[in-house]
């Protein structure tokens, strides 16, 4: 009698200690079944120092000033190696230095306000010209409890943290969507903050929306060390945990 007592009081310690992964713990965005609109005030990103800039004109014109299109004759490879051979940063001070256009101010403006500055200027040297501006050095660092960690290169200035962490291969099952840890440089300083992907607001928030060279961290569910992935494995545990009570008691 005492022997099953003890093997009881074992077995609902060892369950104590664990527990089953729950699709309440994978979901992003909880929200009821209803539909739900939110209104975004989140605005575009902004260029800083920094930041290099891929500059291309079309024009019809003959290509006397064609200083910009460097790229599109460029080893692509070599490009891809060292785009501060074929791009242009934003000095301390904000300012792009063009060959022909010289001095212009370009941190604190979107990248559709910078090419309508650039265009303004280049009509003195080009006909009907068209101004297409990118960030090359614009990347985010995924770490933690994702499928696929690195650091990856982003086309899209107004990428989110959802869009960023798909390139990751989604957060493991084991990931925390609570907390994620968002480590940013502002200002010459790195600032740490968390955001939560199963609140709805976050998609009026402007955490939402990453910067260059962001780094994510997703840290592991506190769980994690004894968790069940599935309800089948907890089942199979309770069938070996009592067939071995039965054949111990038979004995």
């Amino acid at each position: 009698m005492v022997f099953k007592k003890r093997f009881f009081c074992l077995i609902f310690f060892l369950f104590s200690l664990f527990s089953c992964i729950t699709t309440n713990d994978l979901e992003y965005i909880k929200s009821n079944n209803k539909s739900s609109e939110v209104k975004s005030s989140i605005q575009n990103y902004r260029l800083q120092k920094g930041d290099l800039l891929s500059i291309q004109v079309s024009t019809t014109t003959e290509q006397q000033h064609d200083f910009f299109n460097k790229e599109n004759t460029a080893n692509s490879q070599l490009m891809m190696r060292n785009p501060y051979l074929y791009g242009y940063i934003i000095k301390e001070d904000g300012t792009l230095d063009l060959p022909s256009f010289g001095i212009v101010e370009a941190a604190g403006f979107t990248l559709r306000e910078l090419e309508s500055i650039i265009k303004n200027i280049a009509i003195s040297y080009f006909e009907n010209p068209v101004i297409k501006i990118n960030i090359l050095n614009f990347d985010v660092t995924i770490l933690g409890e994702v499928n696929n960690p690195g650091t990856f290169k982003i086309v899209d200035p107004e990428v989110n943290i959802l869009y960023a962490l798909s390139l990751a291969n989604d957060i493991t099952q084991f990931g925390n969507r609570k907390k994620v840890k968002i480590i940013r440089n502002d200002n010459e300083s790195n600032k740490v903050f968390y955001v939560d992907l199963t609140k709805k607001d976050i998609l009026n928030n402007s955490d939402f929306i990453l910067k260059p060279h962001d780094i994510i961290y997703v840290a592991p569910l506190r769980k994690k060390f004894f968790a069940f992935q599935n309800i089948t494995n907890l089942v199979s545990m309770s069938i070996s945990a009592i067939t071995l009570f039965l054949l111990i008691t038979n004995d």
